[in-house]
């Protein structure tokens, strides 16, 4: 994969307007966080990464430092992925529910993610962090390809959620 991806793999990396609103939830995050912290930098990755979860996926990680930590301290960095799955199938659904919503059980329940319903596909869908402090969003487009009102707003809010739990 790589060179070819644009080709081969049309629309399954993030677009300008996907990453615009990643941005802007995940740029600056000490609104929203216990602790104080500085961006760094956010990396794409260059490939779609292929089967992860059975589906493929590209991933941009958001690093941002503490600034209230020495740097000496191994928590003064947070680093978190945000994927872009490419949801081919129903079966493709059914893989990533059966991975992020039953993976875990008994008294590590708490750790699953609970992933949406998907009725059209193919579809793309939007995984931020990991068991027990995550969530997953489809990309729901409008008319003009473009995200819909309510698929930023359920980003926002979750994106929300997820750095109060940090």
């Amino acid at each position: 994969m790589g060179l070819f991806d644009f080709a081969l793999r049309p629309g399954q990396r993030f677009n300008k307007e996907e990453l615009r609103v990643l941005d802007k939830n995940f740029n600056s995050v000490s609104a929203y966080t216990k602790r104080k912290f500085r961006f760094e930098r956010k990396d794409i990755a260059n490939d779609i990464n292929g089967s992860h979860y059975g589906v493929d996926n590209h991933r941009v990680t958001y690093i941002h430092i503490d600034t209230e930590l020495p740097d000496s301290d191994p928590n003064q960095w947070l680093q978190f992925d945000c994927l872009k799955l490419f949801v081919k199938t129903e079966g493709d659904h059914y893989a990533l529910k059966d991975y992020f919503e039953y993976h875990y059980g008994g008294e590590h329940k708490h750790l699953n993610i609970k992933v949406p319903a998907m009725n059209k596909f193919p579809t793309f869908a939007l995984k931020v962090g990991w068991g027990g402090n995550g969530f997953i969003t489809e990309f729901q487009k409008d008319i003009d390809g473009g995200l819909t009102k309510k698929c930023i707003e359920d980003i926002e809010k979750n994106s929300i959620k997820f750095l109060k739990k940090l």
